[in-house]
C-alpha cells in the first residue's frame, strides 16, 4: 500500500512538473474520450432496438417478395391470412400478432380537437402480451379491448388528453368518423429504442367489421388479396424459418392457384427491423459499423498522441530511471509506477471527458437525433466509461511504461538512450493519424458533393414553389376555389404527392406478360392540371383532357413501357386492378421517391374522385398571400380539421434527413481528428525545438535565419504528413465509393475532393508546426546556449 501510493504521488509530482504536456495528453484525450464515449453510446442504442421483449430470438416478421425468388419488390405487409394460416397449419408457429396502420389523426377530447402526428395502429387482441415489454399500467390483461371500439393509450398520450395516467373507461371522439372511443388499457411509454412508435392502438376487429360489412361479406382475416398488415410470427427454438415462409407460400398458392410463382413469403428476424430493410439490406447496420469504426479511429488518433509525447519525453525520465535500477529498482516496479502515472493521466482525461459529454449533449442529441440523458449512475453508462478507460489504457498506458522501464542503466547514466528506437515508432504513429484525418476529410467532403448533388439534382418535374394538403372530401371544391385565385399559378390534384409516391400494385396484365411474372408499378391518379403543373415532358401521346373517358386512359413512364416490353405502347390496352383502358401517353421518367432508389415503372391514371392531394403552384413571392387564402378557405369547408401542409421542397428534403446527418457527424468528426491530431503534432514540434535549442541557438549565432530554423524543424514532420496524404486517398476512394453505391444516381467521385482535402490537411499542420517553429526561431541565442 505505501508503494502504491509513494507511486501516485511521483505521478502527481510529474505531471505538475510537466504542464505543458499534460495539459496536452489530458485535454487531447479528453475530448477524444468524450465524442468516443458518445459514439460507442450511440452503437449501444442501436444494437439495442427492441431487446426488451423475451424470446425476441424466436419472433420474425413475414415480409412479402414479388415476382421470383430473385426479385427486388420486397415488403413488410402482408395479406391478413397469413397470420391465420400460419397459426392453424404449421407446425412450431407458437403465436402469430398482425399491426395495420390506423390513419385517423385528429380527435376530440371533451371541447379540445387535437391532431396526432405520430403513427397510430390496429393490432390483434394478443399483440401486447406476444410483444412481452409492453409495460400494462391500468386495464386488465386478460380483456385490452372490451369493445371493437377500445383504444390502448400509452401513459403519455392518456396524460394529454384526459390529465391522468388512469384513463381507463374515458371517452374521447375520433373525428373524421365520428366514432366514439373508449380507452380499455393504458400502457407505459415505449422507449425509444424501439420499432413500435405507437401512442395509441384499436383492436383489428375495429378493421375487420366494417370492412366485412362494406365488402359483401369479405373477411379481411381469410383474404389473400389485401396487402394491409405487418404479421409478425413466434417461433419453437427448433423450428427453422426459411421452411416456415415456404409453408406459408405453398397455402397460399393452394388458395389461390391463379398466382402461380408470382407471390413468395420469407421470415425476417425481429431483432433485424431497425438496421435492415425487407430485402436484407444492411444500410442501417453499415451506419452503426461505420460510427462504431470511426469511434475506434478517433480513440486510436489520441491514443497515437498520448504514445508519441510519451516516448518523446522519455528522455527526460532517463537518470531518473538508471538511478532506480542502479539501487535496486526491478523493470516491474519501474513499469508499475509508470503505469500508474498513465491511469492518473487516463483518469483525469476521463474525468475531463464527462464533463465535456455534459456540455455537447444538447449539441449531440440535435445532429443524432437522440433523446436520452448520459447518467453516470446508469449501468450502461457505467459500462462504456470503465471500457472506454481500459481500451485507452491497453492502448496507450502499457507500451511506453514498458519501453521506459527496459532502459538501459548504465546507457541512460551515460547520457545515451534508446531515442532512436522509438523515433521510427513516433514517425509511424504520426503518419497514421494524419491519414486518418485525411480521410475524414475526404469523407466529409464527398458527402457533402453528394447532399448539394442531391439539392440540385433535377427530379424531372418542378417541385419550387409548391405546397400541398390532405383536401379529404373537399379536394375539388378546393382546387376549383383556389385556382380562381390572382396569386395562384396552378392547382391540381392527386392522390399522391409526386415527390412520394407510396401506392404500388401488382395486378396488371398486358398483351405478352409472362404469367409467372409479378412485377410492382407505382399506381396513382391525377387530373389534368398535374402534368402541366409539373412541367412533366410528355414524349408521346397527350395529357388527360378531363373528359369522363380519362377513368378509361392510361399514362406510363419509360421505364414502365420497358417493363412491359412495348414496342408501340400508344393506343395498346392494359388491365390494372381488373380496370381496362387504353394507353394514350408516354411521359419522360422523373424521380417519384428517393433517388437512394431507382426509377420505378409508374402507372398514371385520372380519376379526380379519388384524388385528395391538393397541389398550389406559386410565383415563390405569392407563397404566403397563397398560404394565407388556402387555409381561410379550409376554414369554410372543414373548419373542424386543422389546416396540415407541406412545401413539396421540405418534402423532398425530409427523404435524405439521414445522409444531412451523416454529413453533419462527419463535419464534427473531421474537425475533432485534425484538431487532436494537430495538439499532437504541437507537442512533437515543441519537444524537437526543446531537444535541438543548443543547435538551433549555435545557427542562430552563425547567421541562420528564422525561415532557415522554421524549415529546419518543419520538413521533417510536413514529409510524414505528405506520405499520410498519399495512404489516405485510396483508402477513403475505396470506402467512398461504397458509400455512393447506395443511391441509384450519384455524382462522379472528383479528384479535386482529394487535393482539397489534403491541401486542407497540409495547411492546417503547417500552421500548427510554423506556431511552435516561429516561437523556438525567435529566442534569443544566449539563453538558447545556456540550455543543457
Amino acid at each position: 500500500m505505501p508503494m502504491i501510493r509513494n507511486y501516485f504521488k511521483i505521478a502527481f509530482r510529474n505531471l505538475v512538473n510537466e504542464k505543458w504536456y499534460s495539459l496536452l495528453n489530458i485535454g487531447g484525450m479528453g475530448i477524444v474520450l468524450a465524442v468516443s464515449i458518445l459514439l460507442f453510446w450511440w452503437v449501444r442504442d442501436e444494437l439495442s432496438y427492441d431487446n426488451f421483449h423475451s424470446d425476441i430470438e424466436q419472433i420474425y416478421r413475414v415480409n412479402t417478395r414479388f415476382g421470383s425468388e430473385t426479385a427486388e419488390n420486397t415488403f413488410p405487409d402482408t395479406p391478413g391470412a397469413v397470420s391465420t394460416a400460419a397459426l392453424k397449419s404449421i407446425p412450431g408457429v407458437r403465436g402469430a400478432v398482425r399491426l395495420s396502420p390506423y390513419w385517423a389523426r385528429i380527435f376530440r377530447v371533451g371541447n379540445n380537437t387535437i391532431t396526432e402526428k405520430g403513427d397510430l395502429a390496429y393490432i390483434d387482441g394478443d399483440f401486447i402480451n406476444f410483444f412481452d415489454g409492453f409495460t400494462l399500467l391500468y386495464g386488465d390483461k386478460n380483456n385490452l379491448f372490451p369493445t371493437p371500439a377500445s383504444a390502448i393509450l400509452t401513459r403519455d398520450l392518456a396524460i394529454k388528453y384526459f390529465g391522468t395516467a388512469n384513463a381507463v373507461g374515458k371517452f374521447f371522439k375520433n373525428v373524421e368518423n365520428n366514432q366514439i372511443l373508449t380507452v380499455g388499457a393504458v400502457i407505459e411509454d415505449s422507449p425509444d429504442n424501439t420499432n413500435f412508435k405507437q401512442k395509441m392502438f384499436l383492436p383489428m376487429q375495429a378493421k375487420v367489421l366494417p370492412f366485412r360489412e362494406e365488402n359483401n361479406g369479405d373477411n379481411l382475416d381469410e383474404s389473400w388479396i389485401a396487402y394491409d398488415f405487418e404479421t409478425f410470427v413466434k417461433l419453437d427454438k427448433t423450428t427453422n424459418p426459411e421452411i416456415v415462409g415456404q409453408k406459408i407460400t405453398s397455402i397460399k398458392k393452394a388458395a389461390r392457384n391463379k398466382d402461380n410463382d408470382a407471390v413468395l413469403y420469407f421470415l425476417q428476424p425481429f431483432s433485424q427491423l431497425h438496421l435492415y430493410s425487407p430485402d436484407g439490406k444492411s444500410s442501417g447496420m453499415q451506419q452503426v459499423n461505420l460510427l462504431g469504426l470511426i469511434a475506434f479511429l478517433l480513440l486510436s488518433i489520441g491514443c497515437i498522441n498520448y504514445v508519441n509525447l510519451t516516448t518523446a519525453r522519455a528522455s527526460r525520465r532517463n537518470r531518473e530511471v538508471g538511478i532506480r535500477k542502479v539501487v535496486g529498482a526491478r523493470s516491474g516496479q519501474l513499469a508499475g509506477q509508470l503505469m500508474v502515472e498513465s491511469i492518473l493521466t487516463l483518469s483525469l482525461s476521463l474525468v475531463f471527458a464527462v464533463l465535456l459529454i455534459e456540455i455537447i449533449l444538447p449539441f449531440y442529441q440535435e445532429i443524432t437525433g437522440k433523446t436520452g440523458q448520459f447518467s453516470l449512475i446508469d449501468f450502461d453508462s457505467i459500462l462504456i466509461l470503465v471500457g472506454a478507460l481500459l481500451l485507452t489504457f491497453l492502448l496507450a498506458g502499457i507500451y511506453p511504461a514498458l519501453m521506459i522501464a527496459g532502459f538501459n542503466p548504465i546507457q541512460v547514466l551515460r547520457g545515451r538512450s534508446n531515442q532512436r528506437n522509438t523515433l521510427g515508432l513516433r514517425k509511424g504513429l504520426v503518419v497514421t493519424q494524419f491519414a486518418l484525418a485525411t480521410i475524414l476529410i475526404t469523407s466529409t467532403l464527398i458527402i457533402g458533393s453528394q447532399l448539394r448533388f442531391i439539392r440540385e439534382r433535377n427530379p424531372g418535374f418542378n417541385r419550387e414553389h409548391v405546397f400541398s394538403f390532405d383536401g379529404k372530401k373537399f379536394a375539388l371544391p378546393l382546387q376549383q376555389a383556389l385556382s380562381e385565385q390572382p396569386f395562384v399559378k396552378s392547382v391540381s390534384t392527386a392522390s399522391d404527392s409526386p415527390v412520394n409516391v407510396l401506392r404500388g400494385t401488382g395486378t396488371v396484365e398486358w398483351e405478352g406478360k409472362d404469367p409467372k411474372s409479378m412485377p410492382i408499378f407505382a399506381y396513382t391518379s391525377i387530373d389534368p392540371a398535374f402534368i402541366p403543373s409539373f412541367g412533366i415532358k410528355i414524349l408521346d401521346g397527350r395529357n388527360f383532357d378531363g373528359s369522363p373517358s380519362d377513368s378509361l386512359h392510361f399514362m406510363l413512364n419509360e421505364t414502365a413501357v420497358r417493363q412491359m416490353g412495348l414496342k408501340n405502347p400508344l393506343g395498346k390496352r392494359i388491365k390494372v386492378e381488373g380496370r381496362e383502358g387504353e394507353i394514350i401517353s408516354i411521359v419522360k421518367d422523373f424521380n417519384i421517391a428517393s433517388i437512394h432508389e431507382t426509377i420505378r415503372p409508374l402507372i398514371l391514371s385520372s380519376r379526380p374522385q379519388i384524388n385528395n392531394i391538393v397541389l398550389v403552384k406559386t410565383t415563390g413571392e405569392s407563397a404566403t398571400t397563397a398560404l394565407a387564402a388556402a387555409r381561410k378557405l379550409w376554414g369554410e369547408y372543414a373548419p373542424e380539421y386543422p389546416f396540415d401542409y407541406k412545401f413539396l421542397e421540405a418534402h423532398y428534403n425530409d427523404q435524405y434527413k439521414s445522409e444531412q446527418q451523416t454529413e453533419r457527424l462527419f463535419n464534427f468528426f473531421a474537425g475533432i481528428a485534425i484538431v487532436i491530431s494537430c495538439l499532437g503534432l504541437l507537442g512533437l514540434v515543441s519537444f524537437a525545438a526543446e531537444q535541438r535549442t543548443k543547435e538551433i541557438g549555435v545557427r542562430k549565432v552563425l547567421g541562420a535565419s528564422i525561415t532557415s530554423i522554421i524549415t529546419l524543424l518543419s520538413k521533417d514532420f510536413l514529409k510524414l504528413i505528405c506520405i499520410a496524404i498519399v495512404i489516405a486517398i485510396p483508402v477513403a476512394w475505396y470506402f467512398m465509393e461504397k458509400w455512393l453505391n447506395n443511391f441509384a444516381f450519384k455524382v462522379d467521385i472528383d479528384w479535386k475532393l482529394f487535393l482539397a482535402a489534403g491541401l486542407l490537411t497540409l495547411i492546417t499542420a503547417i500552421v500548427t508546426i510554423s506556431f511552435q517553429s516561429i516561437k523556438a526561431a525567435l529566442m534569443n541565442p544566449v539563453t538558447s546556449l545556456k540550455s543543457e
